[in-house]
């Protein structure tokens, strides 16, 4: 019985409340607001979400699983920090990974698509050369830009590695942004997005490739810098 009803009626999206936290503590890693290794409970979250420990509960199960979330003993949880070696890794991943998607968006992008791009780039520039910067926001900018490129790669699993790997970094990659050492004058994003704005208007690939890499690896040497200036080899 159950084939033959398939097809018939159009499948309805479920949001459950755990979707919800999920997504709302997600964004909360993304945006930088919680720091790397910063310890949380359960009821902590709950109370700033304004929901009961269940749907925090699965929810974060789902992002100890995704590797943002580090399980305790205590039942807590901390926030991914890590080590330099795994930090380089993860660099690599996503220089692959991100400049690969850059590279198929440059190829199959719309002018529809890369006049949201540019909008977004000029909004992020403005924001970054105000006296009090709005970091969450300008986090938000940054990712708006460059997944709305991925997207145009019509490579779905791509960019869901690249989102996943994102979750789990973000809270250390939040610091280029707002470490007080970091003049405007450091942010070398500014010139690797405007060559990718020239390298997206060409169709260039290889080109939309590069910027992206670069923009990853001059985030990663200042982050190296800023944590661990004993360590590097």
């Amino acid at each position: 019985m159950t084939s033959v009803l398939e097809g018939l009626l159009e499948r309805q999206e479920r949001t459950t409340m755990a979707d919800k936290v999920y997504e709302d503590i997600k964004r909360l890693l993304i945006s930088g607001a919680i720091p790397p290794g910063e310890r949380l409970t359960l009821r902590g979250l709950a109370k700033v979400l304004g929901t009961s420990p269940m749907p925090v509960r699965d929810a974060v199960t789902r992002l100890v699983n995704d590797g943002a979330l580090d399980m305790l003993p205590n039942r807590g949880v901390r926030v991914f920090k890590p080590t330099l070696n795994q930090f380089r890794e993860i660099v690599t991943l996503r220089c692959c990974l991100e400049g690969l998607a850059a590279c198929e968006g440059a190829k199959r992008i719309w002018s529809s698509t890369l006049k949201r791009i540019e909008v977004s780039a000029r909004a992020y520039e403005r924001l970054g050369h105000q006296a009090k910067t709005d970091t969450p926001k300008l986090i938000e900018l940054n990712r708006e830009m460059h997944f709305q490129l991925y997207n145009a790669s019509g490579m779905p699993m791509l960019v869901s590695l690249i989102d996943n790997i994102w979750t789990q970094i973000a809270p250390v990659f939040a610091l280029s942004m707002n470490v007080k050492e970091r003049t405007v004058d450091d942010w070398e994003s500014f010139r690797h997005h405007e060559r990718l704005l020239e390298a997206l208007r060409e169709k260039d690939g290889d080109a939309a490739r590069d910027a992206v890499v670069n923009d990853i690896q001059d985030a990663a040497k200042f982050i190296e810098n800023a944590l661990w200036p004993r360590e590097q080899a």
